[in-house]
């Protein structure tokens, strides 16, 4: 039967900071009073998702740095905004907080349920660096998938819509690195995580993010190109403390507003000196990657020829490869699935820079002869993204079709 399922998704993009819990909560209601103030007398959102680590900072020095700031799963502040966000909207939520857990921490993200309790939580599979310097542990679960329960109606033959029924929407979310190669030492072409979500037939995909920007100072940085008081002047330039653009608020609530797909050959122009200006501007190159990330759900012409070579080569296939499954060249075609992004942005310790450009996204399994890897594939809708800089709210209503 098909059905179809209209969500209202909420992403926000914040900049916090270590040490200032209470400040990035009182940021943080500005946007919720703003999002309620939107919605009032309209349908409210079905989910609000936030960033990795949104209310704590992220860089991290050690186990003693962050033990203040560790709760268990369903306490501490991050868990109370999630759980008064859903009460008072009626919705899921999803945050990312750092969790203790008995003696083990982790990098995690909870759900809370339209009623403000506990609906998953979920424990980061791979670690960026940043989490190892603390002593974060992998999920010892791997990626998981679970379970959430929105209205759909069926739709008959004729197209007509049937009265309403409640189905569960298959779901996951991955944190951050859980988007990159293992450890950046598994081949690229594994793809991982989105192999995991096309397998499975996951059809929400959820990613709490605090992704870097490249002009970010990291250990595999030359030292020679990019010092601290480069992004201090860079800062400077743009009128902005060390920080970055704390309560400089961006809105998006347009649901005719899309983001224009940018091809990976114009974003690599700029990979060896990245821009960090125009800060209500999305970064192309880092979307243009995600998407990359999640190539199995892109529509590839070529996958044709590489499912004839396998099968000429009786190398049949045990799992999904690149999208190609053991029986179809790509195992996504006809279906519908939307990723949200809540990445955060800022500056912190003058040496990081978060790449922003929270977003919403629909892949709709067409198998138009299109072979591009990046935001111009046809077979991947754009809804929105926030820019690259700014803290705020991105909402877009997102039809999708699914199978049950």
């Amino acid at each position: 039967m098909k059905l179809k399922v209209s969500l209202r998704i909420v992403s926000v993009q914040l900049n916090s900071q270590i040490g200032q819990i209470d400040e990035t909560l009182r940021r943080t209601t500005v946007l919720i009073d703003r999002l309620k103030q939107e919605v009032e007398g309209q349908k409210p959102p079905d989910l609000v998702v936030f960033p990795e680590f949104a209310l704590t900072g992220y860089n991290f020095k050690n186990r003693s740095h962050i033990l203040p700031y560790v709760c268990k799963a369903g306490e501490g502040p991050s868990f109370e905004l999630a759980k008064r966000v859903s009460k008072l909207f009626g919705c899921y939520t999803v945050i990312g907080y750092p969790e203790k857990c008995e003696q083990k921490l982790y990098n995690s993200a909870i759900v809370t349920g339209p009623d403000g309790s506990v609906h998953f939580n979920y424990r980061k599979a791979f670690l960026y660096e940043t989490d190892e310097q603390w002593g974060c542990e992998e999920n010892p679960k791997g990626f998981q998938q679970f379970k959430m329960k929105f209205r759909a109606r069926p739709i008959d033959q004729d197209s007509a819509e049937l009265s309403p029924v409640d189905i569960d929407l298959n779901t996951s979310i991955g944190i951050c690195m859980d988007l990159s190669p293992y450890r950046f030492e598994a081949p690229f072409q594994d793809m991982e995580f989105s192999s995991f979500n096309l397998e499975k037939g996951t059809e929400l995909i959820i990613c709490p993010m605090a992704w870097l920007h490249s002009r970010s100072i990291t250990e595999h940085t030359d030292s020679e190109k990019i010092t601290p008081k480069d992004i201090e002047c860079l800062l400077s330039e743009q009128g902005l403390s060390i920080f970055g653009s704390q309560g400089q608020y961006q809105f998006d609530f347009d649901n005719r507003a899309t983001t224009k797909p940018v091809s990976q050959d114009i974003t690599d122009i700029n990979r060896d000196n990245p821009v960090y200006s125009n800060l209500d501007e999305p970064d192309m190159s880092n979307i243009n990657y995600w998407l990359l990330r999640f190539l199995p759900f892109l529509s590839l012409d070529v996958r044709r020829n590489w499912f004839q070579s396998f099968a000429d080569q009786l190398l049949p296939l045990k799992n999904s490869y690149m999208g190609m499954t053991p029986k179809h060249p790509w195992g996504f075609a006809g279906k519908n699935a939307a990723l949200v992004i809540a990445n955060r942005c800022g500056v912190e310790d003058c040496k990081t820079i978060f790449a922003g450009s929270s977003g919403i996204f629909k892949f709709n399994g067409s198998e138009d002869k299109d072979n591009n890897t990046d935001s111009t594939n046809q077979s991947v809708k754009l809804f929105g993204n926030l820019g690259k800089g700014y803290e705020g709210l991105l909402m877009r209503d997102i039809d999708l079709m699914i199978d049950r």
